[in-house]
């Protein structure tokens, strides 16, 4: 089963924004609904597999992308991933 990692974010705009540059600079990313177990806040998040991590991580910092967290699915675990 494959890793991935959810990126939360504290409102819609800030997510929008983070698909859009993501798309910009070819980082592979999906649009999904949040999932509630994890947060309750903005609607919907991305998802990343594990190569496009560092990147996302990379662009966030350099566009200044508010986020929430960053949850890694590790088996049947999901975690908060420490930036």
């Amino acid at each position: 089963m494959n890793n991935y990692y959810i990126v939360t974010f504290q409102n819609t705009h800030e997510a929008m924004k983070a698909e859009r540059e993501a798309l910009k600079n070819r980082i592979n990313v999906v649009v999904v609904p949040t999932p509630t177990y994890i947060t309750k806040s903005c609607g919907i998040s991305l998802k990343i597999e594990e190569e496009s991590v560092q990147s996302i991580i990379e662009l966030i910092k350099s566009e200044n992308i508010k986020i929430k967290d960053i949850f890694v699915r590790d088996g049947n675990r999901i975690k908060v991933m420490e930036l």
